[in-house]
């Protein structure tokens, strides 16, 4: 927060209030396409008046909102990279392959009371001179809905798999829009774990985010704070990947996790845009509330102001409770209640004392409740860090915020095969993800001489939007050819959470899984499927747990188990550094360290084949014997282990 300057920015007068609240003459909703561009449609209602154009991807090329005095946010789409609602795939980059596309359309519904377009076009895979078959054969289905005395534009996007195999798209949405039509005073809030981030021209990020960030709620907003305006983006936080706001380039964006969808199935969101004036900033955004406030120090205690509006549609019976408390130290008190007969869209902002607040830093905590036409009650609770005279909200010491915003666990949907079902093949088939550290982790050595074998290569890659993996499978049809899979150094991150899933059905159908070590993987992993999990013979813990060890220690035979019948790695084969895990209940040492700690770690007769190794191929030995790695033991221990993840000679 920024203190009272931003306080003296969001107060209204009151002839604006009075203003913003006189009612516009109502009109019946409407959709026709414009007589001297038929492929521009337009809908709209005594709010918003939106117009769509079919030829540059169905994209929003207009965004007209009353409160905004009919000014619309939308720069020319013509000669520019303007435009709401854009469809990209992750995977191809910008501009994808729909930036020019022509969209077919209908019109479901004409009004009175609700207009809806829809919009589609099948993709093919195809852009900057690349095919990636994984994107082509989906049909994107786009719904534009307004409806009366509604603000906001609803969209929902359907993606269909009209292939003959499953396919594996992550969904992109693009939004370029500007208030002022200088195109460098528009400011972007999103909800993070160190609280809300706000980002801009000469705005950089207290929290040290780029453009990306992971958020902790559904939503995504940009404003112009010297006009008061913005317009809110929500979407399905469960499908959310990351939200991108790209200043130079004036654009709102998110990103939504990969999706696995079968042949003949669905994935559908939803999103919706809310215009609002009055608003400065953004602390929260759902369709019954929108909510902002700022705060600074006051003698014994803080001055908060609130800036509250209803989202899409007015509410009333409304009320706004202020919870302060420590974010190091155990106080809490409470600001008086506010409470208003009625909530449209022009906002109520009201100065409230909060006394009797303890030392800084606090988190500000925020309940607004209400009715909605229907007699449903409505609530939102949002929260965020204040510093005062402590600054912004990372411990300079432990580099972690004094106070974490923690992510809600995310309700996932997954689609699948209606059979999920694998056959061994005659001649086996590896699939080896190759991580940083891959190729010294002797695995190369033990596939030297397996002229039995099938093996696939895939990769890590990094980008500017991160780290992910390539060839790893689209499909599921793909997935369930291979008879074993290695991750070498992969993280949950560069998997997805669809990949993790994949996985676990890939194990439970008969799939073998090796896990070898290094810097992205077991606690710095992240793994959080909650499936795949259950079925890792391993536990691992949180952060940074691998180091060197006090002393280069052996490869011992653990448990009996069938991978330790046979050639192990000699005893002067060191190891220097080591994950530190521990084994999961029913699990196998078939490997351990001289101190007891596991080496390697399998799961029981009868459970999935998962094989996890600790070691890691780092370090040079000075004196004597040599590093596990390049042991020929350790080769014919590899080997093995493949085999029996494949099931070979069973």
């Amino acid at each position: 927060m920024r203190g009272a300057m931003l306080l003296l920015r969001c107060g209204l007068p009151m002839a604006w209030l009075l203003a913003a609240a006189t009612a516009i003459p109502a009109r019946a909703a409407t959709v026709r396409p414009l007589a001297d561009r038929p492929d521009v449609i337009e809908m709209a209602n005594d709010l918003l008046t939106v117009r769509i154009d079919l030829v540059r991807g169905a994209r929003v090329a207009s965004f007209v909102y009353a409160g905004f005095d009919n000014q619309d946010v939308v720069y020319d789409v013509s000669v520019d990279n303007g435009g709401l609602v854009k469809d990209l795939w992750t995977a191809q980059g910008w501009p994808g392959e729909f930036d020019k596309r022509l969209y077919e359309s209908r019109i479901v519904k004409s009004g009175p009371a609700e207009v809806v377009l829809e919009t589609s076009t099948l993709s093919t895979g195809a852009a900057k001179g690349k095919t990636n078959e994984a994107l082509s054969d989906l049909r994107i289905m786009k719904t534009f809905t307004l409806r009366d005395g509604d603000r906001g534009l609803h969209v929902k996007v359907a993606i269909t798999n009209e292939g003959a195999v499953g396919k594996r798209p992550a969904y992109w949405s693009q939004h370029a829009l500007d208030f002022d039509g200088k195109r460098k005073n528009t400011q972007y809030w999103r909800p993070t774990r160190h609280g809300v981030d706000v980002i801009g021209q000469g705005i950089e990020s207290a929290n040290g985010y780029w453009y990306t960030a992971a958020p902790t709620a559904g939503w995504n907003g940009a404003t112009n704070a010297a006009l008061s305006r913005g317009l809110m983006f929500l979407m399905d936080y469960n499908a959310v990947q990351q939200l991108y706001d790209n200043v130079e380039a004036n654009t709102v964006e998110w990103m939504y996790d990969d999706t696995a969808i079968p042949a003949g199935k669905t994935w559908v969101t939803e999103m919706t845009l809310i215009p609002t004036e009055g608003f400065a900033g953004y602390r929260h955004g759902d369709r019954s509330f929108v909510g902002h406030f700022e705060a600074y120090e006051t003698p014994g205690g803080l001055l908060v102001q609130h800036v509250v509006a209803a989202g899409t549609m007015p509410l009333t019976d409304v009320t706004v409770q202020t919870r302060v408390r420590g974010a190091r130290d155990g106080w809490a008190v409470s600001g008086e209640p506010l409470t208003v007969a009625s909530l449209g869209f022009a906002p109520l902002v009201k100065r409230l004392p909060v006394l009797g607040v303890g030392a800084m830093p606090c988190v500000i905590e925020v309940t607004v409740t209400g009715k909605a036409a229907d007699g449903s009650r409505q609530s939102a609770t949002y929260a965020d860090y204040f510093g005062g005279s402590v600054g912004r909200n990372v411990n300079l010491e432990l580099l972690e915020p004094y106070h974490e915003f923690k992510p809600p666990a995310k309700k996932r949907q997954y689609l699948k095969p209606d059979r999920i079902e694998r056959a061994r093949n005659a001649k086996p088939r590896v699939l080896f993800i190759r991580g940083l550290w891959a190729d010294f982790q002797g695995l190369d050595q033990a596939l030297a001489n397996r002229t039995d074998i099938e093996v696939v290569n895939g990769w890590m890659k990094r980008t500017a939007l991160g780290e992910s993996l390539g060839n790893f499978p689209a499909s599921y049809e793909e997935l369930l050819s291979y008879d074993a899979i290695v991750l070498a150094n992969v993280s949950g991150a560069m998997l997805g959470d669809v990949g993790e899933e994949m996985l676990a059905d890939f194990a439970k159908a008969g799939g073998g899984i090796l896990f070898l070590s290094g810097d992205r993987t077991y606690g710095q992993a992240g793994f959080a499927n909650p499936r795949l999990l259950q079925l890792l013979p391993a536990v691992f813990k949180t952060g940074g747990d691998y180091a060197r060890l006090a002393t280069p220690s052996p490869l011992v035979r653990g448990a009996d188990h069938s991978l330790a019948a046979g050639e192990l790695p000699s005893a002067d084969a060191l190891v220097l550094h080591a994950h530190d895990v521990r084994s999961a209940a029913g699990a196998v040492v078939v490997l351990a360290l001289a101190d007891g700690r596991p080496a390697v770690i399998a799961t029981p007769p009868g459970q999935p084949r998962l094989v996890v190794v600790t070691p890691l191929p780092f370090g040079t030995v000075t004196t004597g014997g040599r590093l596990f790695f390049n042991d020929p033991g350790w080769h014919a221990f590899l080997s093995r282990t493949l085999s029996w993840l494949m099931a070979v000679g069973d």
